[in-house]
């Protein structure tokens, strides 16, 4: 349960910094609000992950999932390799670990 999340954790921390990197290369404020707020969502579900909660890894792989479509559909789009296309790879990682932790779970109950 640690491990999962920490590796949410750190993905939060990464969408987070993702960010404010787009406000300072940028000045875009829509990158800076969203990766925040996205940020914000994981790092605060890492920490009920961390406490066992099952609807919060329910919910961190919903929203996960929903920003590895997002992060896709961008890398579609520009053809960049960086940041969507890493922030895609990272998201389906993230995907992966959290699915097979929800997985591990039930097979206990």
């Amino acid at each position: 349960m640690k491990m999962t999340a920490t590796i949410v954790f750190i993905y939060g921390l990464l969408v987070l910094l993702g960010g404010i990197a787009g406000y300072v290369a940028a000045a875009s404020i829509p990158s800076l609000v969203a990766g925040l707020a996205c940020g914000l969502v994981l790092m605060g579900l890492a920490i009920a992950v961390s406490k066992g909660s099952l609807y919060s890894q329910y919910f961190a792989l919903a929203f996960t999932f929903l920003l590895d479509g997002f992060f896709t559909y961008r890398f579609a789009k520009t053809l960049h390799f960086f940041p969507a296309g890493f922030m895609s790879l990272l998201s389906l990682v993230v995907l992966i670990v959290i699915a097979l932790k929800i997985r591990k779970t039930l097979k206990m109950c």
